[in-house]
């Protein structure tokens, strides 16, 4: 989190609560290292952060959504 400055890839926001996530996700072969992970907000005022944005969007890539 020092590393990133506590601020959120997705978006710029500066908080101590973001979460640490993996760029490319551990089921898509991706890593622990540092260089696959990054910082991304948990909720935005008045809607999803962009953690829960990356997240939803990964499950409709799966299923074959758009």
């Amino acid at each position: 989190m020092a590393r990133d400055s506590y601020t959120c890839a997705g978006c710029g926001l500066v908080r101590m609560d973001h979460e640490v996530d993996h760029i490319i996700g551990l089921e898509q072969q991706g890593s622990n290292a540092d260089d696959n992970l990054q910082l991304l907000c948990r909720k935005h005022t008045g809607g999803d952060g962009c953690h829960a944005i990356k997240t939803k969007d990964e499950a409709k890539a799966r299923a074959g959504g758009v």
